[in-house]
């Protein structure tokens, strides 16, 4: 059994780990929250960062997702997408979250969108 002290100290060692992570908040084009839309982080294979990686959710009837995870930056080379039937995909690109590369790029990202219909 761990004593108390000894547990409280690797609790607040583990709250004190970095993490990485984008949120999204939902909306059409008239300010209804967008539900059930896949929010994803993810790499094609074809850059030069490594090999097929992702990780996705669903937003909720708020239209709010979060992916995210340990570590100590934002996956190098990895865009985020936004899909859902009946609207446009978005996608914002790696190059774009973090223009300088991944040592200046920022860990958390924090976006409100409206997602256009598809015509």
């Amino acid at each position: 059994m761990i004593r108390a002290p000894v547990r409280s100290a690797i609790l607040a060692l583990a709250a004190c780990d970095p993490v990485w992570g984008a949120q999204v908040t939902l909306r059409d084009p008239i300010n209804r929250s967008v539900d059930n839309a896949t929010f994803a982080v993810a790499r094609d294979g074809t850059t030069p960062y490594g090999s097929h990686t992702s990780m996705s959710v669903r937003t909720n009837r708020d239209g709010a997702g979060f992916v995210g995870s340990m570590g100590t930056r934002f996956p190098v080379g990895c865009d985020l997408f936004i899909a859902k039937p009946g609207f446009k995909t978005h996608h914002i690109a790696y190059r774009e979250l973090c223009p300088h590369g991944p040592e200046t790029c920022e860990r958390m990202f924090k976006f409100d969108l409206v997602l256009e219909p598809t015509d």
